[in-house]
């Protein structure tokens, strides 16, 4: 055997040279343990780098501070925060790694062997586990960074089962907590079985239980209340009382009159009963409850009402020829200079509270605003037009489509009707009709007018700045009442109005019109209509023909042309809706070549006014084909001037026209 180590170092440094590597025998160390534990002494700086060269990147420093990670070490090796173990008070620190070992030497001599390692036969055993009734549960760290798989234990998850032991001496088993083994002698006796109730004894204990009246109360228990006496009976009532007595009501007495206290008490006689008074044993007394009979003298005749009402028939329900002499005479009746204020409410009330027709209510509107806002030309020539209001409107007097339409729309809604501001484009001043071939023209929106609700729930398209007056010569205002912008059907509203909703266009045909339809309408130019047709009692869209341009020679059209126009409606009345007895209507044509101008008078039946003439007899190209109506006669008033009259005075008495229309040759 190898001699022992002198100290504990030198034995460490043996074991170390051992572990590393394998000793020759007989050779020793060339170094000791304070050799191994000198420091290495640094390296020196890199040489700095030539001109124009970058500098190298310096290494990072690796750190030593980290601590281990046990990923598959056991929880008992692992502590808090994962740190390592805290080095005991006598453990040596661990030594550096040792540089190689040189070769051997021949002549070097052998170190000492280290003794032999005792055998673990001899060891003593460990003493016995105890049970794992009093093991305690260990948890998971919470604190470390390993996988939580790799520190779950047999013992973490609940188990019954004990951790395996290592040691050989528990040969490897398994032990597990078991109940005690089943003695059926040691159980405790079960107690006696309840004997069987006898049916008969249970149902005179029930019976017993219950309370009779033969049983004296418990002196416990209150003393029992005497029982109610029964009400008395109700007596029998007469036939003649036909009120019960519980529901009778003392009624005051009479008032006395004047006759009571002693003025002519002996000479006056009581009134006599009236023969319509019914007598007590006919009918029975009336419930004093119930409310009094409705007095039939003081009621309403209805058939008296509706007779005062207007008949329903065509002429009622026709706007063009109702009779509107009453809301035209009552709105004049306000001029705007004599208002106490510029209350629109108060205006309202004025103008339409009279008048229960809704019909009525918006002409009477319609009328005062023609007769009291003048169209504010200074603004609209001068590019100066700004928003006005109602109170505005009417102090100033002065509006513009959109002021119109704006006070027309307060009016309405204060006098209690259903009105709306409609806005899109209208076919008035400045407007020039399309030329063949010309493009469509953008939808573009410059005019207001209005829509109201009137008689029949009707959603009638009224204009009440067109209807007011028009623009002139030299961009003056001409106020003149036009009736067509209230009366005009809605379909003929909206040849010339085109709204920017078409939920507002208002059609009696429910049908949509388009942007294209409503532009194209009159390209190439209508008949020019001169003033307003409403004072002859005609219809706009009822001139035949509709276009102004008429061709001379045309040889895909028929030789002849029929001129032709109406009145407004078929029931129209010139006397009674109008302003007279109609005028007798020429046409003055050019003849042949333009050289023999004449009047040509028109056939009518008093509803329709036809003629018909050569196309080569209207003139020549450059020239107008006027429909004239004589207003004068021989010094007289041409209305009522009959056909008979007029062909025998014609040409030897003085005459006087009035343009209606014109069409132009080409």
């Amino acid at each position: 055997m190898a001699e022992p180590a002198s100290s504990i170092k030198s034995r460490i440094a043996a074991l170390n040279i051992e572990q590393v590597h394998a000793p020759s025998p007989g050779s020793r160390p060339a170094y000791s343990y304070e050799q191994a534990t000198t420091p290495k002494k640094k390296p020196p700086p890199p040489p700095p780098p030539a001109p124009g060269q970058r500098p190298p990147v310096q290494q990072r420093q690796q750190t030593v501070n980290n601590p281990p990670i046990f990923s598959n070490a056991p929880t008992s090796a692992r502590y808090l925060g994962n740190q390592p173990a805290p080095a005991k008070p006598d453990t040596p620190k661990i030594s550096p790694a040792l540089p190689p070992r040189p070769p051997p030497r021949s002549d070097s001599k052998q170190p000492p062997s280290l003794p032999p390692r005792k055998s673990s036969e001899n060891t003593p055993s460990l003493p016995p586990r105890k049970s794992s009734e009093y093991s305690i549960r260990r948890r998971d760290s919470t604190e470390s960074i390993a996988t939580v798989s790799s520190g779950i234990s047999s013992l973490s998850l609940g188990s019954a089962k004990t951790a395996f032991s290592n040691a050989t001496s528990n040969g490897g088993q398994l032990h597990q907590v078991r109940a005690p083994a089943y003695d059926p002698s040691k159980l405790p006796p079960l107690p006696p079985k309840k004997a069987p109730e006898d049916p008969k004894q249970s149902k005179a204990t029930l019976k017993a239980m219950k309370s009779t009246t033969d049983v004296l109360a418990s002196r416990s228990l209150p003393p029992q209340l005497p029982s109610r006496p029964p009400l008395p009976t109700r007596p029998e009532s007469k036939a003649k009382d036909h009120v019960q007595p519980e529901k009778r009501q003392i009624l005051p007495p009479p008032r006395r009159s004047a006759l009571d206290f002693g003025m002519n008490k002996s000479t006056e006689l009581p009134p006599s009963i009236p023969t319509s008074r019914p007598s007590a044993d006919s009918s029975p007394s009336p419930d004093p409850g119930a409310p009094p009979p409705i007095p039939l003298a003081s009621r309403p005749n209805l058939d008296a009402i509706m007779a005062s009402k207007p008949k329903l028939g065509a002429t009622a329900a026709c706007l063009k020829c109702r009779d509107f002499s009453a809301p035209d005479s009552h709105a004049a009746r306000f001029s705007r200079n004599n208002l106490p204020s510029s209350d629109v409410g108060w205006l309202a009330s004025q103008l339409t509270s009279s008048f229960p027709s809704p019909t009525d209510k918006a002409r009477a509107i319609f009328v005062w605003l023609h007769h009291n806002v003048d169209y504010d030309t200074h603004s609209f020539f001068s590019g100066t037009i700004s928003p006005s209001t109602p109170e505005r409107t009417i102090t100033t007097g002065l509006a513009v489509c959109e002021g119109y339409a704006g006070l027309f729309a307060a009016l309405a809604l204060k006098a209690g009707l259903e009105a709306v501001v409609v806005s899109g484009h209208g076919k008035g001043f400045g407007h020039s009709a399309l030329k063949p071939g010309d493009p469509l023209p953008a939808f573009s929106c410059g005019h207001a007018w209005n829509a109201v609700r009137i008689d029949n729930g009707e959603w009638k398209l009224i204009d009440a700045c067109w209807g007011a007056g028009s623009l002139g010569c030299g961009n003056t205002y001409s106020r003149h009442f036009t009736p067509s912008q209230f009366t005009m059907d809605n379909n003929d509203f909206g040849y010339s109005h085109y709204p920017a909703d078409q939920s507002h266009l208002f059609r009696t045909d429910g049908r949509i019109m388009t942007w294209e339809e409503y532009v194209m309408d009159d390209m190439g130019g209508r008949v020019q209509i001169y003033g307003d047709p409403d004072d002859h009692g005609l219809g706009v869209r009822t001139f035949q023909p509709a276009m102004r341009h008429l061709k001379v020679h045309d040889p895909h059209d028929a030789p002849v042309v029929r001129f032709q126009f109406a009145t407004v409606c078929p029931h129209w009345n010139h006397e009674r809706n109008g302003k007279g007895k109609p005028y007798i209507f020429t046409l003055h044509v050019g003849g042949r070549d333009g050289r023999n101008s004449q009047h040509l008078p028109f056939n009518t039946d008093g509803k329709v006014w036809w003629l018909d003439v050569n196309r080569i007899e209207l003139g020549c190209m450059g020239q107008k084909v006027s429909l004239m109506a004589v207003i004068e006669f021989d010094g007289r008033d041409g209305r009522g001037l009959t056909m008979s009259q007029y062909k025998a005075r014609v040409g030897r008495c003085a005459m006087k026209w009035s343009s209606v229309a014109m069409w132009e040759l080409v």
